[in-house]
This record gives C-alpha cells, structure tokens and sequence, in this order.
C-alpha cells in the first residue's frame, strides 16, 4: 500500500510539481489532441495564478506525487503523476481540498477526461455546462469543456 503525506506547498517542492503538472498537462492534452498547446508550467502565462491559489501536495518519501489547487469556491487544478494514478492519491486530495472549500464548488474538465469525471462524480459534483469552443486565434481547434458543480 502506498504511503504518502499531503500538506501545504512549499516552494522547496517547485520544481516536482512542474514536473507532475507537465506529465499530467500531456496526458490530459493528447487525450483531446490538443498536444500542440502544451507550455510547461515554469513558462505558463497563468503561473502567478497557479501559485496564487491554495494548494495541498501529496509527498511519498521526498516525491511530489499530486496536487491540487483551489481558491475559495473554485477547484482549479488537480493533477496526480501518470505513473502513480489509481492509487488513491487524487481522492485524498479531493477529501483534503474539500475541507477548505465553501459551497457551491465549480469546476472546469475536459468533456472527455472520463477518469477526471469519474473522481469528481464520486464526491458529488454534476456536470451543469458543457461548451464547445476554438482553443485560441492562433490555434483555431476545438474543444469542449464541462462545468462541474458541488452544492
């Protein structure tokens, strides 16, 4: 069974939770094919916004594993390493985060990150939207996007 520890971010950790974000990032991306739009996150324009939310780590011996990040009704992000899913990492982030939230709690996933879905469906959230639109003018492709909410 797998042993690890979720507590606040610390900085010291920047640099594996780039690394998780990123793998997480491509996976979730070529599940849409939308590769092309990767950034990494150290180069991402949303980077001040990230680190500005409230995020919770999950550590096994040293290792960022997962993390998730909200502001106060919003879950922003949630992402576990590709190679570390399955395990229960992302819904003892969930029960972690979830303690801190005010309700009604949103969220944004991709129409087709079924396994996303899955774990928010467990803890109660709805799809109440769903929106289909061109990633940017300079990538003019389409995607679609759930809205997820918790009463």
């Amino acid at each position: 069974k797998m042993t690890f520890q979720i507590f606040l971010y610390q900085q010291k950790y920047f640099n594996q939770l780039c690394q998780v974000m990123d793998k997480g990032r491509m996976q979730e991306l070529k599940n849409e094919n939308l590769e092309a739009v990767f950034v990494s996150l150290r180069n991402a324009p949303y980077l001040d916004y990230f680190l500005s939310c409230r995020i919770y780590i999950a550590v096994e011996r040293q290792k960022l594993v997962g993390f998730v990040g909200a502001k106060p009704h919003h879950l922003e992000f949630l992402y576990v390493d590709p190679d570390k899913q399955g395990q229960g990492i992302g819904t003892a982030l969930m029960k972690r985060v979830l303690l801190d939230l005010n309700r009604p709690v949103q969220l944004d996933v991709f129409t087709h990150n079924l396994k996303a879905k899955r774990l928010y469906q467990k803890f109660g959230f709805q799809v109440i939207d769903s929106v289909t639109e061109k990633w940017s003018d300079a990538y003019p492709v389409d995607f679609s996007q759930d809205k997820m909410k918790l009463n």
